[in-house]
């Protein structure tokens, strides 16, 4: 029965996205840059790229190893989404275009343009394993008789296959489903089980004294979460993509609103799931089965089934985010480096080949790399990425002194501060995004005083 309802599920979802991307004749309606998203297209996959991976598995793991304070992940993580709300209108007056490497390149030329897009390119291929072995593990409950490997090629399939194809559309269509199914979901199995045990104070009862503060999770972290989320996703693609799309400026202020609203309160469902899991059960470890533990054994096999197909969805939506964003800094630097002369049919068929080559070639390095790396690797990665880039795009728009020698000084001193923080081990003392941000402000700041004779593109 699990197995049965998982595949009927799942396979509803899926056809729902590859449907929509049969409206799609231009590069951009794959991409977005026709802008013709509404609030609630906007909101629903802003919110399911945040709820995805980390939302759900890493908050029940939090949950059972800490409690309730495993809810501050979504909580503070999300809060990005307000400042990308209160900058919509700048940041969608200077970025007409569908990705981020456009945007730089007219505000300070191909130099900086083209570090942003090939680093970028290089981070999508290893953040998508990691995505991509949190969807595996999902599958592997469902179909215990299938290896890893099997089962991240069926998940990376899933994924490219409405990605490849159907681009923004499909991403809105499953974004809406997911998200309104995951909260009904999770909520309904959260009610049902606490009420068996006693409300939510039985369930405190059951666990080790602690379970019930919210203080349980480092200040530090909680700060690390939220400034380095709102100083760092703001110069993410995919984060940003949805934006680009969007009908308005409007549209994208309420939106990202709205992914705030859809995305952060997941956490504490996930974080109760996993202190059921600790109520039950000493056997996980550290409790990275949590999620999966509790759905398995809490629920008849007809739901665990349905949350597990829509779960499965919700990550690989992360997941195919990543893709399509990857996918669409591919085909600019086609179409801007390449082929200058290539027509739109051209830059839509590289758009959707290029994210399932993507997708594939991230499935092949997740089987090379270890899985005990693929945390350290993504953070390293993360910050490589994001954070150096932040001074680059927010100076960027509100600045016009910075220029590109400036803004690649800032790049490079970012990325420097990074790799050293991580590799020194310093990050289990203080969070990198800390150091990285501030070497990169004020490098940038500094080399903009210093150079600002230079006359900036913008």
């Amino acid at each position: 029965m699990l197995l049965a309802s998982w595949i009927i599920s799942f396979l509803l979802i899926i056809g729902f996205g590859i449907y929509a991307g049969t409206q799609i004749t231009k590069s951009n309606q794959w991409n977005g840059s026709d802008r013709s998203m509404g609030i609630f297209s906007v909101g629903a996959m802003l919110g399911a790229w945040q709820i995805g991976g980390m939302s759900i598995v890493g908050a029940a793991q939090n949950g059972y190893t800490l409690g309730i304070a495993g809810c501050w992940y979504s909580i503070a993580g999300g809060v990005y989404f307000l400042l990308m709300a209160a900058l919509a209108k700048p940041m969608r007056k200077y970025m007409k275009a569908s990705s981020l490497p456009v945007f730089l390149e007219n505000r300070y030329g191909t130099s900086v343009s083209r570090i942003q897009a090939y680093i970028w390119i290089i981070f999508g291929i290893l953040y998508i394993p990691i995505q991509l072995k949190t969807v595996a593990s999902i599958i592997q409950i469902v179909l215990p008789g299938i290896g890893l490997n099997m089962t991240m090629f069926i998940g990376v399939t899933i994924a490219a296959a409405y990605t490849g194809f159907a681009g923004m559309k499909g991403s809105d269509v499953i974004g809406r489903i997911v998200c309104i199914a995951t909260y009904i979901l999770l909520i309904g199995f959260v009610m049902t089980n606490l009420g068996k045990m006693g409300g939510y104070s039985g369930l405190l009862q059951k666990l080790p004294d602690g379970y019930q503060n919210l203080t349980a999770m480092p200040v530090q972290q909680i700060i690390a979460w939220a400034v380095g989320g709102a100083l760092t996703t703001i110069v993410s693609q995919a984060a940003l993509q949805p934006m680009f799309a969007a009908k308005s400026d409007k549209d994208t202020t309420l939106g990202c609103i709205l992914g705030y609203v859809i995305a952060g309160p997941i956490c504490i469902l996930t974080a109760i799931i996993g202190m059921m899991a600790k109520a039950n059960t000493n056997a996980l470890g550290d409790g990275a089965g949590a999620f999966a533990w509790s759905i398995a054994h809490l629920s008849s096999p007809l739901m665990a089934g349905i949350i597990f197909a829509v779960i499965t969805m919700i990550v690989a939506a992360t997941m195919a985010t990543m893709m399509m964003a990857t996918g669409t800094v591919i085909s600019n630097v086609y179409a801007k480096q390449i082929n200058p002369e290539a027509n739109d049919a051209q830059v839509l068929r590289v758009s959707r080949v290029g994210t399932i080559v993507v997708a594939y070639i991230s499935m092949a390095v997740g089987y090379i790399i270890p899985s005990a790396q693929m945390v350290n690797m993504f953070l390293t990665l993360n910050y490589l990425v994001y954070a150096p880039f932040s001074f680059t795009v927010i100076a960027g728009m509100f600045w016009n002194r910075v220029n590109a020698r400036a803004s690649i000084a800032s790049i490079l001193s970012g990325i420097a501060v990074a790799l050293f923080w991580i590799f020194a081990g310093l990050n289990s003392k203080l969070n990198v995004v800390y150091p990285t941000i501030v070497i990169s402000y004020l490098v940038g700041y500094i080399a903009t005083k210093a150079w600002s004779a230079e006359k900036s593109t913008l």
